[in-house]
């Protein structure tokens, strides 16, 4: 058997129960960052939009409620997806954002199928797996292809996912993950655009549509991930892809070691080391940003090329943006919801600051996450002369290998649910995520919300 067919394998036979124990805390606070940035982003204009675009004019009101599917299941998913992504403030890890990926399929796919919370669990770690595995074998960014590894990847592992939800045999998932290889798409030059987080959505609905052609009978070749001219090496920058080594399934639990990354500031997740050192530097220091001259900032080679925009005029193109991360650092102390708005971006103060930022791409690469530097670190040249070099950050606030408390995760998903809904039901349902396991089914997050309303 090649990746593929074992991949389909893989799906046929996993349940909650062969789950490491140490591994549900982790899909737990996935899944509820991910619900908490997603409804945040039901009334961003993204979301709007696609919502529009298969006939959901209110994805708030009704969305927010996980209310019974009023439209296909994959048309859910890509609502659920862009919301997701909206904010740019979802989970990382892998080589991008797995819970963004598989989050937003599996609630649309476990709505239709009546999945439990521990169903969901399951198809969370089949989906992070198929990431981690493909990940795993190769030895470049696909960042620097100018591809987007939460869409490509994602809409692979979301696949798997639904496969898992749907119960398909091994054969059916087989396909079901080569049709799906053959929907992945998305491109880093639209990042800082709505396109970014249409990716996800996209995504998920592409994961959704594979697995429902796959149980009418639709044919993939079983090997299109190994292929010579499949999957793996399609997408490789370089061609230094590992297509024959057998997987590791159930041997080596990858979401165990590598887990998730909660974002505690809403940019892309290139801006987070750099936004650690300079916060820290500025405060430890009492340091204003009247006193800075020039910031030399150093980051990894691949969150230069991402973090694409060097005079960003709006929030969107902030986020990708290392010049701002370090402007709002300086002047504000912090990087919240507040200064990654179109309104601060545009202050003169902010304006006039990026022309003192100096990013210098560093080639080194961390072996534990090779698309990063072993550190990033930012350096102070101070009107008076003086200079202070910040700490070396490997692992940013929010880091799996940090871990996240759970009044942090909760001040985080409050914070994003009250944009939508009321903090008694934010309350409720953030209780129910952190004990997915217990879940009866999406039904009970929507009592969780309106509790006389059944």
């Amino acid at each position: 058997m090649g990746l593929t067919a074992d991949t389909g394998k893989f799906l046929a036979g996993l349940r909650y129960e062969h789950i490491p124990a140490e591994a549900v805390p982790t899909i737990c606070r996935g899944f509820t960052d991910c619900v908490g940035v997603l409804i945040a982003g039901l009334p961003e204009p993204v979301t709007s939009i696609v919502a529009k675009s298969v006939g959901y004019p209110d994805p708030v009101n009704t969305i927010a409620g996980f209310g019974p599917l009023r439209i296909s299941a994959p048309d859910m998913a890509l609502i659920y997806g862009a919301a997701a992504h909206a904010l740019d403030y979802d989970d990382t890890g892998l080589t991008g954002h797995p819970s963004a990926a598989l989050v937003p399929a599996i609630l649309a796919e476990a709505q239709e199928v009546g999945a439990d919370g521990k169903a969901m669990i399951a198809a969370y770690v089949a989906g992070y797996e198929i990431w981690a595995e493909f990940a795993a074998r190769e030895e470049d960014s696909l960042h620097q292809k100018g591809w987007h590894p939460s869409a490509v990847h994602g809409a692979i592992a979301a696949a798997g996912a639904s496969a898992v939800l749907r119960k398909l045999d091994a054969e059916t998932a087989t396909r079901a993950i080569g049709i799906a290889a053959s929907m992945a798409s998305g491109l880093v030059s639209n990042f800082g655009s709505m396109t970014k987080p249409f990716h996800l959505g996209h995504s998920a609905r592409s994961a959704l549509t594979a697995t429902r052609l796959a149980q009418a009978g639709l044919t993939a070749s079983p090997d299109t991930i190994e292929h010579d001219l499949g999957f793996l090496r399609a997408v490789s920058p370089h061609g230094n892809v590992d297509t024959k080594s057998p997987a590791s399934y159930g041997k080596l639990w990858r979401i165990v070691k590598l887990g998730i990354n909660v974002k505690l500031y809403p940019m892309c997740f290139g801006t987070h080391r750099i936004l650690d050192a300079m916060i820290d530097v500025c405060r430890d220091n009492g340091v204003k940003a009247s006193d800075i001259v020039q910031v030399d900032v150093d980051v990894s080679e691949n969150s230069a090329k991402i973090l694409r925009n060097s005079r960003p005029q709006t929030a969107l193109e902030a986020k990708f943006s290392a010049e701002f991360a370090i402007a709002a650092a300086a002047i504000a102390g912090r990087c919240s919801d507040e200064e990654v708005a179109t309104p601060f971006v545009r202050r003169a103060d902010v304006q006039d600051f990026f022309g003192k930022v100096r990013i210098h791409p560093i080639t080194d690469k961390d072996p534990e996450e090779p698309i990063r530097s072993p550190f990033d670190q930012v350096r102070l040249t101070l009107a008076n002369g003086a200079t202070l070099d910040s700490r070396q950050v490997k692992y940013p606030r929010g880091h799996f290998a940090r871990g996240v408390e759970r009044d942090v995760l909760w001040q985080k998903f409050s914070d994003c649910a009250s944009i939508v809904i009321d903090r008694e039901s934010a309350s409720r349902m953030f209780d129910a995520l952190q004990d997915l396991p217990q879940l009866a089914g999406i039904g009970e997050l929507r009592r969780k919300l309106a509790p006389a309303a059944e």
